[in-house]
């Protein structure tokens, strides 16, 4: 099982250094083919498009053919794209490839995802944090490889490092096996994995339930989206801090979000999913407004490493939530919860880039607050539904939901 884990783990290292590496040598890319920062914000949309389709379509072949082949073909999409962009061809040709690496990014993240959700029954939140850590080592690693590539003229061969890796990666899971029967069942428990507590929901309840869960899922991936991609523009417009000292900050916020991740394993066996999100979701909203109300640039690292903390863990136990919500349901939740967070980190951005344009730093960062602020509420709703208090909104979720199933959806709830 270890073999497995590892091996899954390293996987989604592979993800977090492809997820970076555009990113990390964006100028230099941007100025071999002469096009402007508009033309790469559309490549990074690109990228989010393969993202979401690769979703769709790992989720359709994940419950029909066994994860080990869809796994191997995966690393060696990545593999076969990341050696193609380290020819640097024709612009369009490089967005297609882009596009694909995306898409075997993506299969990559659903397939492993729901393994560890079926396969770690009970433990869910612990096993994904391990999988976290290893996402955001990789995004961490993956600029500091940059800046030693570009420091040395040779800034395209950063490509051969994530093409070498995924082929071995691709021969690797040729020979990984697993089963549930495999878990050591004397390993500690998620404190909500080890409740009997959980109310059952109905039927219609949990589409209700599965939809919120993707609203605010989908709400993070903006929150979180639009951190990572202004981070730096944030502490160069708001605290006036020069170019290479702003960059600092998005080492500050994935190295403490590295550690809030590790840290996650250890939280989750004495917080319940619900707190746990509560508790995170209301530290980033008070770090981001101690950020905005101080204005001083040595608190606002202090307060990105905080804030990098408190949003480590928010998105993988979401996803755990909502399958503990939804249990026996890991095929659909899953990708589901995935492409949603997917999606609004792809539109949220946009709007806060325009915002930024047309109404300035300060407005954009009360607008990121709200985002925060409007997924804490929707938080709330979901853990009143679950606890069998439902509010008077529910009457026209429930009506809503009866309209859905009179066109009888293909995947019912057990």
């Amino acid at each position: 099982m270890r073999q497995f884990t590892f091996a899954s783990c390293a996987l989604y290292f592979l993800t977090g250094l492809t997820a970076i590496s555009i990113g990390s040598v964006m100028p230099e890319l941007l100025n071999y083919y002469h096009v402007s920062y508009t033309i790469g914000g559309r490549l990074i949309f690109v990228g989010a498009m393969g993202f979401l389709a690769g979703v769709l379509l790992t989720s359709y072949l994940n419950r029909h053919f066994h994860p080990k082949p869809l796994l191997t073909i995966a690393a060696l999409v990545i593999a076969f794209a990341q050696f193609s962009i380290l020819m640097l061809p024709p612009f369009p040709l490089f967005m297609a490839l882009y596009f694909i690496n995306s898409v075997g990014s993506a299969s990559i993240g659903i397939v492993v995802a729901t393994m560890f959700i079926e396969v770690f029954i009970g433990r869910q939140a612990v096993a994904m944090s391990y999988l976290e850590v290893s996402f955001g080592l990789g995004a961490f690693t993956m600029p500091l490889l940059a800046s030693f590539f570009i420091a040395h003229g040779i800034w395209r061969y950063l490509f051969v490092v994530t093409a070498v890796l995924a082929v071995v990666l691709a021969v690797v899971w040729t020979r990984i096996s697993y089963s549930k029967q495999m878990v050591d069942t004397s390993e500690p428990l998620d404190a909500s994995g080890s409740s009997d507590a959980q109310r059952p929901l109905s039927a219609h309840l949990k589409w209700i339930v599965l939809g919120l869960f993707g609203f605010i899922v989908f709400l993070y991936g903006g929150f979180e989206g639009s951190l990572n991609n202004f981070m730096s523009s944030i502490f160069m417009q708001y605290l006036n801090q020069a170019a290479y000292y702003a960059s600092i900050s998005v080492g500050i916020f994935w190295g403490a979000m590295v550690i809030g991740r590790a840290a996650t394993a250890i939280i989750i066996r004495r917080l319940t999913y619900s707190t746990y999100l509560l508790m995170s979701i209301c530290g980033s909203i008070v770090s981001l407004l101690l950020f905005i109300f101080l204005k001083n640039a040595l608190m606002g690292y202090v307060f990105v490493g905080t804030l990098g903390l408190m949003m480590s863990g928010i998105y993988s136990i979401t996803l755990v939530y909502a399958n503990y919500s939804i249990p026996n349901s890991a095929h659909l939740v899953t990708p589901v919860i995935s492409g949603l967070s997917g999606l609004g980190a792809a539109i949220f951005p946009a709007f806060t880039g325009f915002a930024i344009d047309r109404s300035g730093m300060t407005v954009t960062l009360w607008y990121i607050v709200g985002i925060a602020m409007t997924y804490l509420i929707f938080l709330l709703v979901i853990n009143r539904l679950r606890s069998g208090r439902p509010l008077k909104i529910t009457k026209h979720l429930r009506r809503a939901y009866s309209d859905f199933a009179a066109r009888r959806p293909r995947f019912r709830f057990k």
